[in-house]
């Protein structure tokens, strides 16, 4: 039952919310109580606190709880969002201005997909941004288990550039990109494998 209320709730809040009619603050947040009445899962009978155990209990960080000065509980997804949100109005998203905010900006990403990531950068595609590991480099924690290739990125040169990032509560980096939605290979510093020895990819 847990599963099937996390997998519903990220849905909902990443990409959904506003074409089901649910009143999305500009950081993201939606009233627990409005969701549970969604006709998809109303007859589950979820509670506000089996939403409560979900975000306790998601070791990932992907929901945030908060009540308003009305005692409306209200919840929210940290990153992943398709939605367009305002991340200046967003309180949980800091600003990132100087490479030593961070220890690393590294993306996890297949090897099948290098050549055409090389020809046309990092694109967030459907999502609103492009998503970061802050790991340690040649770690493999904060990548998705089906990435086998990680992509550095040149943060200084970037920032220099007019790029932004942002740095979420739960240690997730998102960018926006440039104004075409991506971060193009000049500011690749390395790319590498992930797998064996970590061999070294060309970014020619």
């Amino acid at each position: 039952m847990s599963q099937h209320l996390s997998r519903f709730l990220a849905k909902v809040l990443r990409h959904e919310a506003r074409n089901k009619g649910l009143d999305v603050t500009p950081d993201g947040y939606v009233d627990v109580e409005e969701i549970l009445e969604l006709s998809e899962i109303r007859s589950n009978n979820y509670t506000k606190e089996d939403v409560r155990r979900i975000v306790q209990n998601d070791s990932k960080g992907r929901f945030k709880l908060r009540t308003t000065r009305s005692s409306v509980l209200q919840i929210k997804a940290t990153q992943g969002h398709s939605m367009q949100l305002n991340s200046a109005a967003d309180p949980d998203l800091t600003p990132i201005n100087h490479k030593t905010e961070v220890r690393a900006v590294l993306h996890g990403t297949r090897i099948s997909h290098w050549e055409s990531i090389k020809k046309k950068g990092l694109s967030k595609m459907n999502r609103k941004d492009i998503h970061f590991a802050q790991g340690e480099r040649g770690q493999k924690s904060g990548f998705p288990p089906y990435c086998d290739m990680v992509i550095e990125i040149n943060l200084e040169k970037a920032l220099k550039d007019g790029i932004k990032f942002y740095k979420s509560e739960n240690d997730v980096i998102l960018s926006p990109g440039n104004s075409f939605g991506c971060i193009p290979k000049e500011y690749f510093q390395r790319a590498y494998e992930l797998r064996g020895d970590r061999k070294s990819l060309s970014l020619d």
